[in-house]
């Protein structure tokens, strides 16, 4: 089966996107809109980026866990111990738990949520 020409156009978003994240390091909607190259008016790269961001295959819960995987299975060695970290972290307006898997000297997050704030 062929992708649809909106397949391909969302194939080729997403490729764009991925190549400015790491450069940029800025996760502003207007910011990549102004970066993407595109013929169409910053307006209509805006609205596209955001209604590209809205489709369902792209939520946190459906991609982390490939993601996750698949970088496993390529940056670390089979039989290397990795280790997991739990961290709870209070900011006066936020209350953020962690869990995360370190090996090779990167951590990367398993599972986040923000907690209610707790005043003692």
């Amino acid at each position: 089966m062929f992708p649809t020409a909106a397949q391909k156009l969302k194939y080729l978003t997403l490729t764009i996107l991925v190549f400015l994240l790491p450069t940029h390091k800025q996760v502003s909607i207007e910011l990549l809109a102004k970066l993407m190259p595109s013929p169409i008016m910053f307006e209509s790269r805006r609205r596209s980026i955001q209604r590209f961001l809205k489709v369902p295959i792209l939520k946190i819960e459906k991609l982390w866990f490939l993601l996750l995987e698949y970088i496993c299975r390529t940056q670390f060695k089979n039989k290397q111990e990795l280790k997991v970290a739990i961290d709870k972290t209070q900011w006066p307006d936020k209350n953020l738990l962690m869990i995360s898997l370190i090996g090779d000297k990167r951590a990367l997050p398993l599972y986040w949520q923000i907690l209610p704030l707790v005043w003692l």
